[in-house]
C-alpha cells in the first residue's frame, strides 16, 4: 500500500504550489543532449574618421534606445532589470501536488497564495491556504525578511532559519529569486517570440535524467530538492528505492514575459513528475506550481510580532 505521506520538506502534507510569474518559458535544454543557442551580441561603431573612439567602459547613450534581446540569457536580463525597477510585484500562486501508486489511493493536496515580494529591501510575505485530499484546510504565513526565512501553519509555532535550509527553501514561493535561478541555465532555453498575447515565452524540458546525476543540473536542482522529502517519507514507510533508479520522467520550466513593458514577469510555470520503482510498478510523484504577475505592489513587508 502506498502510505500517506507528507509531500513537501515543510510539514505540508501532500502541498504543491503553482507559482504563475509573469514570463512564459520555451526552454529545451536539460536533457542529455541540449541545444543551445546564443548569437554574438552585435554593436554599432561611428564611421567618422575624425571622431575618437569612445572607450571601452563608456554608459550607454540614454538617447539611444536599448538593443531588443535576442537570446533567453538576454531576455531574463531585462526581465530582471524591469522587476529591479519597481518597489515591490503582487503575485498569485497556485500549485498541486501527489504521490500515486496504481491501484492506491493517491496522496495529494493543493495550495493557494498571495505574495507580496519588495525589491528595495528585499522582502517577502507569502499567505496561503493547503488544502489536502482529505477537504482538511490549514492557512499558512511565510515571511523573508533580512535573507531569513519565517514559516507558521495554522496555530503551530513559528519555524525560521536561512534559505539555505530545504526546509525553510521548500515553503518559500519567490518568483524573482527563481528569476535569477534561472539567468544560471537560461542559454539552455528556448525562445518564443511574443504571440497575440504580446509575452515571449522561455521554454526548459528534461526528461529521462536518474535522480542521482539530476543533482548536479542547475535547472533540475529545484525539482531535486522538491521531491527529497517525499522520498524521505517513502523511505521511511519501506519503499528502498535507490537514486540511481529513480527517474526524472518530465520537467517542464516556463516563463512568460510581457514584450510591452520591459520584458518584465508576467507568469512563470514550474512542474515535474520522477517515477520510483516499487514492487513491480512505479509510485508517481508529481508537482505543479504557477504564478502570475498581479502588479505592482507600493506597501512594506514586516514581520508579525510573534515571529521574531
Amino acid at each position: 500500500m502506498l502510505p500517506g505521506i507528507c509531500l513537501r520538506s515543510r510539514e505540508r502534507c501532500a502541498a504543491v504550489v503553482s507559482v504563475a510569474v509573469a514570463v512564459s518559458v520555451a526552454v529545451s535544454g536539460c536533457s542529455a543532449n541540449h541545444g543551445t543557442q546564443e548569437p554574438a551580441e552585435r554593436h554599432a561603431s561611428s564611421g567618422a574618421t575624425e571622431a575618437r573612439p569612445e572607450p571601452k567602459n563608456a554608459p550607454p547613450d540614454p538617447a539611444e534606445p536599448a538593443a531588443e534581446p535576442r537570446t533567453a540569457a538576454e531576455f531574463v536580463a531585462r526581465a530582471r532589470q524591469a522587476m529591479g525597477a519597481e518597489k515591490g510585484w503582487t503575485f498569485t500562486l497556485s500549485g498541486s501536488e501527489s504521490a500515486v501508486m496504481r491501484g492506491q489511493t493517491p496522496s495529494s493536496a493543493t495550495y493557494a497564495a498571495t505574495v507580496h515580494r519588495t525589491t528595495a529591501p528585499e522582502a517577502l510575505e507569502q499567505t496561503g491556504t493547503i488544502t489536502t485530499g482529505k477537504g482538511e484546510r490549514k492557512p499558512e504565513l511565510v515571511y523573508v525578511v533580512g535573507g531569513t526565512g519565517y514559516v507558521r501553519e495554522g496555530a503551530e509555532a513559528w519555524k525560521k532559519g536561512p534559505l539555505s535550509d530545504p526546509d525553510i527553501a521548500d515553503d518559500v514561493e519567490d518568483p524573482m529569486a527563481q528569476l535569477a535561478d534561472f539567468a544560471a541555465y537560461a542559454k539552455s532555453a528556448k525562445v518564443t517570440e511574443a504571440g497575440a498575447d504580446g509575452q515571449v515565452r522561455l521554454r526548459v524540458t528534461a526528461s529521462g535524467w536518474r535522480l542521482s546525476a539530476a543533482r548536479s543540473r542547475p535547472a533540475l536542482k529545484k525539482a531535486v530538492r522538491e521531491v527529497e522529502p517525499t522520498l524521505a517519507q517513502l523511505r521511511k514507510a519501506g519503499v528502498r528505492t535507490a537514486d540511481g533508479q529513480i527517474t526524472l520522467k518530465s520537467l517542464d520550466e516556463t516563463w512568460g514575459l510581457d514584450a510591452a513593458h520591459g520584458y518584465r514577469v508576467a507568469s512563470h510555470r514550474y512542474a515535474f513528475t520522477f517515477l520510483v520503482p516499487y514492487r513491480g510498478g512505479d509510485i508517481t510523484v508529481s508537482q505543479e506550481v504557477r504564478a502570475e504577475n498581479y502588479g505592482v505592489f507600493t506597501g512594506r513587508v514586516s514581520l508579525p510580532s510573534g515571529a521574531r
